[in-house]
């Protein structure tokens, strides 16, 4: 760490270095302002013994004629670029003014305005006022070979952050949390989430024992600019006093803070907070380091939640497959058995139409099941030959009227076969669906240089709706009386195996499968 509470003084002119120790006092007065040490410039040659005398200076008040000698230029030049150097000048002519730039002189006062009684510099005087303005003095700062080492820390974070599991979030937060902390030597790291217009505390890195409490969103420092994704650094406050209707009120210390904000999905989501008790300076590195572990808890977090929704959502889906299989089925085939038992008892008509009730309630029994099987969309693969899987599935479906056409070799693909059949009974059974119980239907391949990259499934019916061209795989949207889900578990089908499908009309709708790159070779005859 770099603490830096000293001013310097660097010139031969004791005049110069009454008021400037005069300008620093009226400024910082009092045991926390910074000390004065006044340098000659042969006080900084480089043979000088020990550290650079100005090691620990917050800024650098130099005569313009110490400006022009060599070895104070060499110092200056060494200084860290936060350290500001002002220069004392007595006659702003083009050559002084060129030296100064060659020095480094970062701002200068002008003799009219340093040149009188010392006894009359307050804080108003433009020296006092040019050092306020200019210098961070006794405040510590992370210094190259920290910021270093605490990227080195945040590295190492974001892989173990990036390889949580669900139950070692928290730990691996507050863990992360006190790495930081001790290599930044910060005090306390709380990170905040927003509950109904509050901000509670969540995870937390506290050594002294603290309890932060919830706070409201107006309660942090420049809330605006927190709304904006914006990162919000405060020095320390000391405490003091300010008279209030007469009354002495103690103002109580309020300590260095950086805040950061937590956004998922651009939505200000949460806050994390890393305050320091010591007067502090934050670098612009040291701040970004503080936002990169802001968004690392902020992916954290946001996954973290993505994985109990999916988990609750996968509950309910269990929950309701035990129903439908249980619940709905075994009522369904009491009315099966029953109505086996009075075949010979009803006319066809009455019977066909019963029995195809009950055929078309085990569909959607099954195809609803198929929903709700999350992650088990498809089991083992291997070649399959398409044909044949295509002749199965018709032989599954009820269409005595209409017609099956294999056009052309499809050759095989690498697939599941019991999920690619059920793809293509769903395709063969929307067609019928649509198309009428006379429909033809064609199944051929999709070929590209000489080589097989998909299939096709036509059909000569009406064809798609315009109006259900974007969202004819969305589950529930069917220009028929059916459940509008069979084409949904087409495509759920189609993505497990990493392939793609498009509708379009040509003389009636046309279902083109696309296969992987790694399929397409499996394919070819």
């Amino acid at each position: 760490m770099d603490r830096r509470t000293v001013v310097a003084f660097v010139g031969e002119d004791p005049s110069a270095s009454e008021r400037v120790s005069r300008a620093v006092d009226a400024v910082w007065g009092g045991p926390r302002g910074p000390e004065l040490r006044t340098f000659v410039p042969t006080d900084l040659d480089d043979d000088s013994d020990g550290e650079d005398p100005l090691n620990e200076t917050c800024g650098v008040v130099i005569t313009a004629a110490a400006a022009t000698e060599d070895r104070v230029t060499e110092r200056l030049a060494a200084l860290p670029s936060n350290v500001p150097v002002i220069a004392l000048v007595e006659d702003a002519t083009t050559a002084t003014v060129r030296s100064l730039l060659a020095a480094g002189v970062d701002d200068a006062v002008d003799a009219d305005d340093w040149e009188s009684d010392p006894d009359e510099i307050d804080a108003s005087h433009p020296l006092a006022e040019r050092l306020a303005s200019r210098l961070d003095p006794d405040r510590v700062r992370l210094g190259n070979d920290d910021v270093a080492r605490l990227s080195e820390v945040l590295l190492d974070a974001g892989t173990t952050l990036m390889s949580t599991r669900t139950d070692e979030v928290g730990t691996k937060i507050e863990w992360t949390m006190e790495n930081v902390g001790e290599h930044a030597e910060l005090d306390r790291i709380v990170c905040y989430r927003e509950e109904d217009g509050q901000f509670v505390p969540a995870y937390g890195w506290c050594p002294d024992g603290s309890e932060p409490k919830p706070r409201p969103f107006e309660a942090f420092p420049d809330p605006e600019k927190l709304s904006t994704f914006g990162n919000v650094a405060r020095g320390s406050v000391p405490a003091g006093n300010a008279d209030r209707e007469g009354d002495a009120v103690r103002v109580a210390e309020s300590p260095a803070t950086v805040h950061v904000p937590l956004v998922v999905d651009w939505e200000l989501s949460g806050i994390v907070a890393f305050e320091s008790t010591d007067p502090r300076a934050w670098t612009d590195d040291e701040v970004d380091l503080y936002r990169t572990l802001g968004d690392l808890i902020a992916h954290t977090i946001a996954r973290n939640d993505r994985r109990k929704a999916l988990r609750r959502q996968a509950e309910q889906l269990e929950q309701f497959s035990a129903v439908v299989s249980h619940d709905l089925r075994n009522p369904l085939n009491v009315i099966s058995g029953y109505l086996s038992l009075s075949e010979d008892e009803l006319a066809p008509s009455r019977y066909d139409a019963m029995s195809g009730a009950v055929d078309r309630m085990e569909t959607l029994i099954d195809d609803l099941l198929m929903l709700a099987r999350r992650g088990e969309t498809i089991g083992e693969t291997e070649p399959v030959p398409i044909a044949a899987v295509a002749e199965e599935a018709w032989g599954s479906v009820r269409a005595p009227d209409a017609t099956l056409t294999i056009a052309g070799e499809v050759g095989r693909v690498e697939a599941d076969p019991g999920r690619l059949r059920q793809a293509l009974e769903n395709l063969f059974r929307n067609a019928i669906d649509h198309g009428g119980p006379e429909v033809s239907i064609e199944v051929g391949p999709i070929t590209a240089d000489g080589s097989v990259g998909g299939m096709y499934v036509a059909d000569d019916g009406p064809g798609i709706p315009v109006e259900l061209a974007d969202t004819v795989f969305e589950s529930g949207v069917s220009s028929a009386d059916s459940s509008g889900i069979g084409l949904a578990i087409v495509d759920r089908i189609v993505d497990a195996h990493e392939w793609d499908i498009e509708a379009r009309n040509d003389d009636g709708a046309v279902f083109e499968l696309t296969f992987g790159a790694d399929a397409t070779r499996l394919a070819s005859p």
